[in-house]
């Protein structure tokens, strides 16, 4: 008898347990089903003062917007945004040192239009000291063309140069008669750079002497000139 009232009991806290693992979702439902009501109901008399049911009735109301909380609730968290993409791109760069801010940009290549008009100045150079052999305008600026767009020289930093002498120094038109240290002929290019130099050495000198260099250095006052010259 006692093994008897044991197993029915043991039986029933079973049963017990079951039933109360099915309600749980059942009750889980029913919290859902009631905030979704509570939330239609609320926008569902915004509207009515609002006046812009439109004729729809409590129960059609209803049916539209808990399909459109669920469909909401579905919907996947929007993809980031280009914008968003960059930002966090950028916020992954290593910040700027000082270093790195203080190093002179590239010189690059010099633009067509200072090209033709380095050209024409060391054109009419030779024209004058008599140095063209018998060259027309184009087979020169085709020749001197190459030259500047082929020439290394500003790959090196040149000497901060030294104040200018009294007297006055050439200008670009003696250049086409200057000479390498082999006593060859400058290139066209090789006349254009130490032009470029002699031009923002004079700036720089200038500066200093007026006090307008703001804490830059002669390698970032070159880099800044010379690279305004070649393009202009």
């Amino acid at each position: 008898m006692n093994q008897f009232l044991t197993h029915t009991l043991a039986a029933s806290v079973i049963v017990g347990a079951g039933l109360t693992l099915f309600a749980l979702p059942a009750s889980a439902a029913s919290t859902a089903a009631q905030s979704v009501t509570k939330e239609c109901s609320t926008k569902y008399n915004a509207a009515k003062q609002a006046g812009t049911l439109n004729g729809q009735k409590w129960p059609q109301f209803l049916s539209t917007c808990s399909a459109s909380l669920k469909t909401d609730a579905a919907a996947p968290a929007p993809a980031a945004t280009a914008p968003a993409v960059k930002q966090a791109q950028d916020a992954t760069k290593p910040a700027k040192t000082p270093a790195m801010a203080a190093a002179p940009a590239a010189a690059g290549t010099m633009s067509a239009k200072a090209v033709t008009k380095e050209c024409s100045t060391q054109y009419q150079a030779a024209k004058t000291a008599g140095t063209l052999k018998d060259q027309k305008w184009p087979q020169f600026l085709s020749a001197c063309s190459d030259s500047l767009k082929a020439d290394k020289s500003d790959a090196a930093m040149p000497p901060e140069p030294a104040a200018a002498p009294a007297k006055a120094t050439a200008g670009k038109a003696g250049a086409a008669t200057e000479t390498a240290a082999n006593g060859k002929p400058l290139s066209a290019g090789e006349i254009a750079f130490r032009s470029r130099i002699r031009e923002c050495g004079d700036e720089w000198q200038k500066a200093k002497a007026a006090n307008k260099v703001a804490g830059q250095t002669w390698p970032q006052y070159w880099s800044a000139c010379n690279t305004r010259l070649k393009s202009e």
